[in-house]
């Protein structure tokens, strides 16, 4: 995922990836011109392996899907109703972009990256401040390169920088640290080299430690 690409997505590009933004806002057509050009590469993958694509979910199986998806839970008689009652053309983008800016959407992403990122709220000093770093970070739609170099590079007291938690999580334990960190970040699990020569990889022991 590149470092600018969109944290919260409007209609198109929401169904096709999730993360962090950048700081840069992408005005709305180069969203939907980004959104084409995947639409592009979809079908033709599609096309290439002879799949016929399904046909566009219909309202009633939209709202409860976007709901799940965003907000961790299923839509209300009242919001079900309501949407379904909506006769805009964009009335699924406005709800998409009303369930991301809910604090639904704050804490069903958290529930996502405490799991990935092995959060501790208890018996850690530094746990507390670390939660509300991530859950910040989600609700400000902050940039993910800057999200992940804030724990990698973090420094000073939990009070000052939440995200110290990152490695305060592991105190004591820094081949641990290093090795999550290599899984989570860059995609490689190196583990395996810590009691000898990687089997399946270029990970020599010696390179681990």
């Amino acid at each position: 995922i590149p470092p600018d690409f969109p944290m919260k997505l409007t209609l198109s590009a929401i169904l096709l990836a999730v993360s962090f933004s950048s700081t840069r806002a992408l005005p709305p057509q180069d969203i939907q011109a980004k959104s084409a050009q995947i639409d592009q590469l979809v079908a033709a993958k599609l096309e290439k392996e002879k799949i016929k694509p399904y046909a566009p979910a219909s309202d009633e199986v939209f709202v409860r899907r976007i709901y799940l998806d965003i907000a961790g839970r299923i839509p209300t008689l009242k919001e079900t109703t309501e949407f379904l009652a909506d006769t805009a053309a964009d009335k699924r983008a406005k709800l998409i972009d009303k369930l991301l800016a809910s604090e639904a959407y704050v804490q069903h992403s958290f529930n996502y990256w405490a799991d990935v990122l092995r959060v501790q709220s208890k018996g850690q000093r530094t746990g507390p401040a670390y939660v509300h770093f991530i859950k910040d970070a989600l609700r400000s739609n902050k940039p993910y390169d800057v999200f992940v170099r804030e724990m990698v590079a973090g420094d000073g007291k939990a009070w000052s920088d939440g995200a110290i938690g990152y490695y305060t999580r592991d105190r004591g334990m820094p081949l641990d640290n290093m090795a999550s960190t290599v899984r989570v970040f860059l995609g490689t699990r190196i583990e395996c080299a810590q009691c000898h020569n990687h089997p399946f990889d270029k990970w020599s022991q010696m390179q681990f430690y």
